[in-house]
């Protein structure tokens, strides 16, 4: 990964993050890490613990950002679940799965989309 591209996802992160807390989402983590990979962020929204898949693009040239969340990498997030869920002792939470997709326009306009409950069980 470029270093532009790093730095296009961070801020990504931070925006999609103060998104978020303006709406009264409790994040918990940010990148958190295991063996199956990194969540993005996981947060605390009501009865959900949230496992937010954030994805930034500067242009929809290669198509929405919210397309490269493909099957595979759905399934490496419910991995990643299982294994936050039993690390920290919460084997029985209700889990959800967003995600958002942000376009960063070089004039310092932005496009978000929130998917929520984007996938799950039977998808």
């Amino acid at each position: 990964m470029t270093v532009q591209r790093k730095q296009l996802g961070a801020q990504g992160e931070e925006v999609v993050c103060t998104f978020l807390k303006d709406r009264g989402v409790n994040i918990i983590e940010r990148n958190w890490r295991c063996q199956a990979g990194e969540a993005d962020v996981i947060a605390r929204e009501g009865e959900d613990l949230v496992f937010i898949e954030i994805k930034t693009r500067s242009s929809e040239a290669s198509g929405f950002p919210e397309e490269a969340v493909t099957l595979k990498k759905r399934r490496r997030y419910e991995k990643i679940a299982m294994e936050y869920l039993f690390s920290h002792d919460l084997p029985s939470a209700r889990v959800r799965f967003d995600v958002v997709a942000l376009l960063l326009s070089g004039d310092g306009k932005a496009f978000l989309r929130h998917h929520r409950d984007a996938y799950g069980e039977g998808d």
